[in-house]
């Protein structure tokens, strides 16, 4: 449970982002926004910003193998796009940055564009080639690319093609806005883990099953690979569910002791952005791989914990260290790792990140002011952050 001066702490902060927030909308309401990025549960962003997204049609079986779920959305954005001031597009769909490939070769369309949420895997071959080869025709009307780190602006430039000058870092964000999910007191005494992009759950397994630590594992049905089906087999103390909804993920992750989060080598993205930052929104001690996506949010041994070692006996150190706490260490961990989630990285504070971004493309005098802003609001724990 965390202490009532946590709780107040955040209340502070929450209210004093309110002010910064409302500046942001009452700037951006001046402009025509058009965004393919559905937040329907944040109304300050659907106030200024009008959303075009995928519709459902007879050729979308056909074109959703090709990662395209509807076509339609590229005809309607190139129709669109030149009647609008600036267009927030996905940077996790492939519609998206065909179309914007696309209209960056119609002489017409002079809209700048930012791509959000760029989380990209390096490919080889030629899905490789195409991504690169689509972002060159795109530099044109490009104003702005969003990973999350500036660990990542080195990469999106090396690997695909992104000069370092439109690559402007914001950090993701928890995504509970609509669920009324509490964490359970008191936590049981089990490990949760789950998710299926870029896991590396045979080293986690084998180190919760040594140290015989009863693991809950959510996996979707078509997730389940042999060797993780023999892994849970061999390790009378993991159990894996394929029949838990996101709701049901959610609750389970208010009940667990410690949120582990085994990471995949090499990756030139961040991965488990969300899934992590859910788990510190309710308090929760997290343990995950040191890779690009667990630094942005997590400090070791401050608000959780990385496992630097990509080993089995690694991991089972940072695991019992996690588990062994004590309860005044596992307090005040909580109380950290619930005000970073929902105070520095809320779902309402990304967006407000982005749409002052995304202001300095319509406005040539304006300068992103939130990293200064939120300095101010955010009080001392977010200052010991980022010394941290």
């Amino acid at each position: 449970m965390l202490s009532s001066h946590a709780l107040e702490e955040i209340d502070r902060a929450l209210a004093a982002q309110e002010s910064w927030l409302g500046h942001i909308e009452r700037k951006a309401s001046a402009h025509r926004i058009l965004s393919t990025l559905p937040y329907g549960k944040v109304p300050f962003w659907n106030r200024v910003v009008e959303t075009v997204g995928a519709r459902p049609n007879r050729l979308s079986r056909l074109t959703a193998k090709a990662g395209i779920p509807d076509a339609s959305l590229i005809a309607r954005l190139l129709w669109r796009a030149p009647r609008y001031d600036v267009v927030l597009l996905a940077g996790g769909e492939r519609a998206d940055l065909l179309y914007v490939a696309l209209a960056a070769l119609c002489p017409w369309i002079r809209t700048p564009h930012i791509i959000v949420d760029a989380h990209w895997q390096k490919a080889s071959g030629g899905p490789g080639l195409l991504q690169r080869g689509l972002l060159r025709l795109a530099r044109r009307l490009l104003h702005e690319v969003q990973p999350h780190s500036a660990e990542e602006i080195a990469i999106y430039e090396r690997e695909f093609g992104v000069p370092a000058r439109l690559l402007r870092p914001v950090p993701w964000s928890t995504s509970l806005i609509g669920y009324d999910i509490r964490p359970a007191e008191p936590a049981q005494p089990f490990v949760l883990t789950g998710g299926q992009s870029f896991r590396d759950y045979p080293v986690f397994l084998r180190a919760a099953g040594e140290l015989g630590v009863p693991v809950k594992m959510g996996l979707p049905p078509g997730a389940v690979s042999p060797e993780i089906r023999r892994l849970v087999e061999a390790f009378p103390c993991v159990e894996l569910h394929t029949e838990w909804s996101n709701r049901d993920y959610f609750e389970q992750i208010s009940a667990c002791s410690v949120f582990a989060m085994p990471i995949e080598q090499n990756l030139t993205r961040s991965t488990a952005d969300q899934t992590i930052l859910n788990a510190m929104h309710q308090g929760k001690i997290v343990v995950a791989t040191d890779s690009i996506g667990p630094r942005i949010y997590l400090r070791d041994a401050i608000n959780g914990f990385l496992v630097r070692e990509p080993t089995v006996e690694a991991w089972k150190s940072v695991l019992a260290r996690a588990l062994n706490l004590t309860p005044e260490e596992r307090a005040a961990m909580a109380d950290q790792a619930a005000f970073d989630a929902r105070v520095r990285f809320n779902e309402r504070i990304r967006l407000g990140r982005t749409l002052d971004n995304a202001l300095s493309a319509l406005d040539p005098s304006h300068r992103p002011s939130w990293a200064c802003q939120l300095a101010r609001v955010l009080g001392p724990k977010a200052a010991s952050s980022r010394a941290a």
